[in-house]
């Protein structure tokens, strides 16, 4: 890298972002993450972009201190979750805008030759990985993902309105494609539901300001999932179908203990829903 990086203007689970230069920001990976998983990012994002989206730049991979970092195309604006905190008024308008943006993905086709990873098999992976799950639930689990169809579309993995960032002229716009594979549109919906049902409260909230996350979570969930089954033309049992693979393979990622028990418990219910099923073939 040519200069080091400006001060930490944000932080998520997997890295920090600073300014790097007045045009670029600087994606700084955290130590336990890989450059594997930078290079799938930068490759994820590339494609994207490529294939039309609103994705900003992905300008070069580095290293700084010895961790991963992508420099991006900065982005005046704010995430369309920050905006709806201070302007809840527009939660029926922005579910809808980010349903539009979510089926304006999914209709950009992928597979292997897009250097992107197969859902299946990344979901399975997940799962396998996922420490709360007792051996017999991880093989149903898998069972139950084998018996959904593949897809071979484009899909972000982390679509919510947290990486959602509303530009100038009101252009949204999508990041952090980290864990984008190729796959079938309902399971990538589906876990944009799956996130707005059972993400939990961020530990510093106030109790008012708690509330009004929950009220903001609620109406967009409806509004979202309304508008993307209208606009996609797929029925609301094709993503609830996707909801057991999807919490179980949430469960190998760093989440607070009570989000991680409220999805192990949907695992169990959808477990006893289905009730003993033949293992799905080898494929």
């Amino acid at each position: 890298m040519e200069h080091a990086p400006g001060p930490v203007a944000a932080q998520g689970r997997t890295a920090q972002i600073c300014s790097y230069g007045p045009d670029q920001i600087l994606k700084w990976f955290k130590e336990n993450i890989p450059r594997l998983a930078a290079e799938q990012e930068m490759t994820a994002a590339r494609f994207a972009a490529s294939a039309g989206l609103p994705v900003p730049r992905a300008l070069f991979l580095s290293e700084w201190q010895g961790r991963p970092a992508i420099a991006f195309q900065r982005i005046e604006g704010r995430s369309m979750l920050a905006v709806l905190f201070r302007q809840p008024w527009r939660i029926a308008s922005s579910g809808a805008a980010l349903a539009r943006l979510h089926v304006d993905i999914h209709t950009k086709g992928a597979g292997p030759d897009s250097g992107l990873p197969s859902q299946i098999d990344w979901l399975s992976r997940r799962i396998q990985a996922a420490p709360l799950l007792a051996e017999p639930e991880k093989a149903a689990a898998i069972a139950a993902l084998h018996r959904l169809p593949a897809g071979r579309q484009l899909l972000h993995g982390d679509f919510h309105p947290g990486n959602v960032l509303l530009g100038k002229g009101g252009k949204l716009w999508v990041i952090d494609w980290m864990t984008a594979v190729y796959g079938h549109p309902a399971a990538d919906a589906a876990r944009t539901v799956l996130l707005l049902r059972t993400a939990a409260l961020p530990a510093e909230l106030s109790r008012l300001s708690g509330f009004l996350f929950e009220a903001v979570r609620s109406l967009l969930l409806r509004q979202y999932r309304r508008s993307y089954l209208r606009l996609s033309g797929l029925e609301a049992a094709e993503l609830e179908a996707w909801m057991l693979p999807l919490a179980a393979a949430r469960l190998c990622e760093e989440l607070p203990p009570e989000e991680k028990l409220l999805l192990h418990k949907l695992v169990q219910r959808e477990l006893r829903r289905l009730g003993p099923r033949q293992p799905a073939p080898a494929s």
